[in-house]
This record gives structure tokens, C-alpha cells and sequence, in this order.
């Protein structure tokens, strides 16, 4: 028949048996052999429970209440079997604060990463918005430029046709005055032709008067 193994044992599972191989108890000989006080040393156990599973082990041998008698060195191993547990646990304990402290340094490093990845963010929206600011500001000024630039154009084409008809009413006036001064040169050698004509008609008459 195969060797019954410390888990047969009514309470001792899988973990209470880990924590019982920390102190050296890895077998059911080795449970029914080992000190009550020695047991009762597993977090989570007490006097009248280590008595419990120690019987269970020795009955589970054949052994009865009175286990494997114990050896003359069997304090001596219980002492080192008690501080290599105490040791232990003070290591699973240390192990578990640098855990805890390791876990608590990544959290804290992811928090701040996850700050400046956020500050950063902010920081970009608030130059791309300062950017595009900028350009709406840029557009405005150029589009206001441009207006001001085709009203002084249109002010200098609206100047030039002023210019321009005003100088073509000068032209016009001049034309007019000329051909006024024109007219009034021939109606005045008109005038003067026909004067001289009636004077000479006049003489004529005296003179033929004067000779009858």
C-alpha cells in the first residue's frame, strides 16, 4: 500500500500543508512526530488543533496517541526548526513588503507618468490652440488688408475717372470757347465787310450825286 500522504489528513490542504513543510513537517511520520508547540507555530493554528491533526497523523500510522518516541536531540531540532520558521516567515514577511513597497513605487511612477502624459496633452492643445489663434488672427489681418487695399484701389479708380472728366470738361470747354472765339471772329469780319461795303455804296452814291 502506497505511503499515506500529509493532505489525507482531515484540515491539512494544500496550503496548510506548504506552511507545515516550512517547518519541516513534509510527511505524515514527520506531523505525528513533531511537537505540538512546534505545530501550533502555523499562523492560523492553536494548541487544541495541532493536538487534533497530530492524533489524526498517528492514528493514520497505527501509532495511537503516543507517536514515534522522540529523539535525545529532538529539542535541539525543534529550537532550529522554530527559528529556520521564524525566519522564514520574516522573509516571506520582508519579501512581501518589498513586493508591496515595489508595487507601490510602479503605481506611484505609472501616476506621474500618467501626469506629465496629461500635463504634456494640455500643454500641446494649449499650443495648438495658441497656433491656430495665431492663424485665425493672421487671416483676419490679411483678409482686412486685402479690403483696405481694394477700397484704396477702387478710391484711386473712382479719382482717376473724376480726373478724367474733369479734364475732358476742361478739353471740352476749351474746344467750345475756341469755336465760340472763332465764330466771333468771322461774324465780327462778317460785320466789318459789310460796314466797309455800305461805305463804299455810300461814297459811290455821293460821288455820282456830286457829278450830276
Amino acid at each position: 500500500m502506497a505511503d499515506p500522504k500529509i493532505t489525507d489528513i482531515k484540515g491539512i490542504g494544500p496550503k496548510t500543508s506548504d506552511g507545515l513543510a516550512t517547518l519541516g513537517i513534509d510527511s505524515v511520520q514527520a506531523l505525528a512526530a513533531a511537537p505540538v508547540e512546534l505545530i501550533a507555530t502555523l499562523p492560523g493554528f492553536f494548541a487544541s488543533r495541532a493536538q487534533m491533526v497530530k492524533e489524526a497523523a498517528s492514528d493514520m500510522l497505527g501509532t495511537g496517541r503516543t507517536a514515534t518516541p522522540a529523539r535525545k536531540d529532538a529539542p535541539r531540532r525543534n529550537t532550529a526548526a522554530r527559528a529556520k520558521a521564524t525566519a522564514d516567515a520574516r522573509k516571506k514577511a520582508a519579501t512581501k513588503k518589498q513586493a508591496a513597497s515595489k508595487k507601490k513605487v510602479v503605481a506611484k511612477k505609472k501616476a506621474a507618468a500618467k501626469k506629465k502624459s496629461a500635463a504634456k496633452k494640455k500643454a500641446a492643445a494649449k499650443r495648438d490652440a495658441a497656433a491656430e489663434k495665431k492663424v485665425a488672427e493672421m487671416t483676419a489681418k490679411k483678409a482686412k488688408r486685402k479690403k483696405a487695399k481694394a477700397k484704396k484701389k477702387a478710391s484711386e479708380k473712382e479719382a482717376s475717372k473724376k480726373t478724367k472728366a474733369k479734364k475732358a470738361a476742361i478739353a471740352k470747354k476749351k474746344t467750345a470757347d475756341k469755336e465760340r472765339l472763332k465764330k466771333a471772329k468771322v461774324k465780327k469780319k462778317a460785320a466789318e465787310k459789310s460796314k466797309a461795303a455800305k461805305k463804299k455804296a455810300k461814297a459811290k452814291k455821293k460821288a455820282a450825286k456830286k457829278k450830276n
